[in-house]
């Protein structure tokens, strides 16, 4: 894929060019309509942003996603366990109340 201009310019060529397009629609648009573009444009990059961060946080998937994935189950098992336990506390002390 051959390289966006907008790639191979510096920062500062960058930010005047930003600034340069922004004059330009500037003058072609009313408040509200600048409104409705700036936040537009704005949502725009911030979802860039995310799925940005989202795809270089999900490494690709290896042996250690099955060791997390037991992981997990085994929570889920102890998790089940704990409120069955729960649960059978909760009855005894029902009973106790109502030996009272």
């Amino acid at each position: 894929m051959e390289e966006s201009i907008l790639f191979s310019l510096d920062s500062e060529q960058q930010v005047l060019l930003a600034a340069l397009l922004a004059i330009i629609i500037a003058d072609k648009l009313n408040e509200d309509q600048l409104n409705v573009l700036g936040n537009f444009i704005e949502a725009l990059g911030q979802n860039l942003l995310l799925i940005q961060a989202i795809v270089s946080s999900n490494p690709p998937s290896t042996e250690s996603d099955s060791f997390s994935n037991t992981q997990v189950q085994n929570l889920q098992k102890s998790i089940t366990m704990l409120q069955q336990d729960i649960e059978t506390m909760k009855a005894k002390i029902a009973a106790l109340e109502g030996k009272q």
